[in-house]
């Protein structure tokens, strides 16, 4: 063989090599992340993050990975993930009714895990939680009772509370769901329900409150919709001396009374559950939607003292987070 014909040869099993290598590399899988919550929330990206990495998807080796908070704006929603569906992301993750939604309109053939959403049937996302159907599955943050069960919180700390606020969201297809539920709660226990619906965040201000205060009202039960706002919602509230109940520890953190509801920090990670799944080859219209399985009660005893309320030591050996 000529000094040609082998260099020939050499070039062509080199080649070949390298085609073999690549043939063996992993997918690169896009995936975005988007976020109706405030920018405030980006703890939540960590949360996605290490739940794919628990299942071997690291940023960087065989996903790509984008994540975006659009703080309540519907535009912005729109504006985001209709460009990650335009480059064609293999999988979306979805946090809060209102961009579930949004997903839905924009794509039926993109993979859509829904990580939380509220109550995914009532606003007509899925067919059912067993059987969502479509391009659409993941965790719901709806519980057994769970309104009720913050109205009781409440009611051990205030025992003759009377009346309490609903500050919920116009924005959110799943305001009524949550609406109905704390209604329900006040009646069975005998407290009068006053709701209070705003367009967003930027229409909370100290008048929201005053005109509480005046109607006689409480206590303020805030929809989690708000979370990423907590900050300017339970300084706004103390200032009219008002206590506030919301879901997540967040609220707690920032100085609400007390806190009831699932643990978001670990629906967030059992999203990559869905993406493994998804990834695998199974049909998101296939994959049951999850309901939470944990739960976190938080208390503020600076709040209370500050109220001039003494939290209970039953209720306090209860909490998994204790505010000082």
């Amino acid at each position: 063989m000529s000094q040609f014909l082998r260099t020939l040869a050499g070039l062509s099993l080199l080649l070949m090599s390298s085609a073999t290598v690549l043939a063996q590399q992993p997918k690169m899988v896009k995936i975005g992340f988007v976020s109706w919550w405030a920018p405030e929330m980006t703890r939540h990206v960590e949360q996605v993050r290490q739940g794919l990495r628990d299942f071997g998807y690291v940023d960087g080796k065989n996903i790509e990975f984008e994540s975006y908070f659009t703080d309540g704006n519907r535009e912005k929603t729109r504006e985001v993930l209709g460009s990650l569906v335009d480059r064609g992301v293999d999988i979306l993750i979805v946090s809060t009714t209102p961009a579930i939604h949004i997903a839905k309109e924009l794509t039926q053939k993109i993979p859509v895990v829904m990580a939380p959403v509220a109550d995914p049937v009532s606003t007509g996302l899925v067919q059912s939680l067993a059987h969502p159907g479509g391009n659409l599955t993941g965790i719901t943050m709806v519980g057994a009772d769970l309104a009720g069960k913050r109205l009781e919180l409440l009611r051990e700390i205030i025992p003759d509370i009377r009346t309490v606020a609903f500050l919920g969201s116009t924005r959110d297809p799943n305001t009524v769901t949550f609406v109905r539920g704390t209604k329900a709660a006040a009646d069975k226990i005998g407290i009068k329900l006053i709701e209070k619906m705003v367009d967003g965040p930027g229409a909370i201000d100290e008048t929201v409150f005053k005109d509480m205060k005046s109607d006689g009202v409480q206590a303020v039960v805030v929809q989690p919709i708000f979370m990423g706002t907590q900050n300017k919602i339970v300084s706004l509230a103390m200032k009219a001396q008002l206590p506030v109940i919301s879901d997540f520890l967040l609220f707690a953190e920032a100085g609400a009374l007390v806190t009831y509801g699932v643990d978001d920090d670990g629906q967030l990670r059992r999203a990559a559950y869905y993406v493994d799944r998804i990834l695998k080859g199974t049909s998101p219209a296939d994959l049951p939607i999850e309901g939470p399985t944990s739960f976190k009660l938080g208390v503020n005893t600076a709040t209370a003292k500050a109220l001039g309320l003494t939290i209970p030591q039953s209720l306090l050996f209860r909490a998994d987070l204790v505010i000082e």
